[in-house]
């Protein structure tokens, strides 16, 4: 079995980190929050839309700049939107972008923290980023130098993209899970609202099946993820999570 330190001191297996997180998911409120944007062809069967969809609100999800995004991907009114909400004093230039990066990263982060606790409905953007404000107020659920991403699948059917968290991911392609690694797993809570049954009702999934049962693993949502082109939207570590502020 793969091993990775937990704490300082404490060594714990990934079953065991897999556990942990999915265990602090279910203090939450986000085992019974709502989806703006549920998808027909992600949902179990007997799960309904009038079950599980909310109206979605506007303004509460944060953006991003993600990762190999440059000046030219955005237009002129959201660079004026970006200098304005991360204090920048005016529009985002060639000058001030990478400080907007590093601002809009940290404001995530943040903002992630601040309402995960009470988490009631979201589209995956803002489910993945509770998780992530989950995971920087509780570093001990990871432990020290774990990778965390913010992955998105992009033109995917049933929808136009989709948001969700990837920890311990090894070194590769990011569009061959099968070069993930021993170490990786998933948070998906967006999609484990959408489930009904075990293992789907369960946000936390193994990017790998194990030997034996596996209660993390979950044959339908990986071939999921399969289905379309993935791209690195963020990255940090579990020791730099904490430590983001804005």
């Amino acid at each position: 079995m793969t091993m990775s330190q937990t704490t300082h001191n404490v060594v714990r297996s990934k079953q065991d980190r897999m556990t942990a997180v999915q265990t602090a998911i279910n203090k939450t409120k986000m085992t019974t929050a709502l989806v703006w944007n549920p998808w027909p062809g992600v949902m179990e069967q007997g799960v309904t839309t009038e079950a599980i969809k909310s109206p979605a609100k506007s303004g509460q999800v944060p953006e991003i700049i993600g990762e190999g995004q440059t000046l030219g991907d955005f237009m002129s009114p959201v660079l004026i939107s970006f200098g304005s909400t991360l204090g920048l004093g005016g529009p985002v230039t060639q000058n001030t972008f990478d400080e907007a990066r590093k601002r809009a990263k940290a404001r995530y982060v943040t903002m992630g923290r601040t309402f995960y606790k009470e988490f009631a409905s979201g589209n995956c953007t803002l489910f993945a980023c509770a998780i992530i404000g989950m995971l920087s107020e509780q570093p001990k659920l990871l432990g020290p130098g774990v990778k965390v991403e913010l992955l998105n699948l992009l033109n995917t059917e049933g929808g136009g993209g989709h948001a969700y968290v990837v920890v311990g991911r090894a070194a590769g392609d990011v569009n061959d899970v099968d070069t993930y690694g021993p170490d990786c797993f998933f948070v998906d809570q967006w999609y484990a609202r959408q489930q009904g049954t075990q293992p789907g009702v369960q946000g936390v999934k193994d990017a790998t099946p194990g030997n034996g049962v596996n209660p993390f693993w979950d044959a339908t949502f990986d071939r999921f993820i399969r289905e379309a082109t993935t791209r690195v939207m963020l990255t940090f570590t579990s020791d730099e999570l904490p430590q983001l502020r804005f």
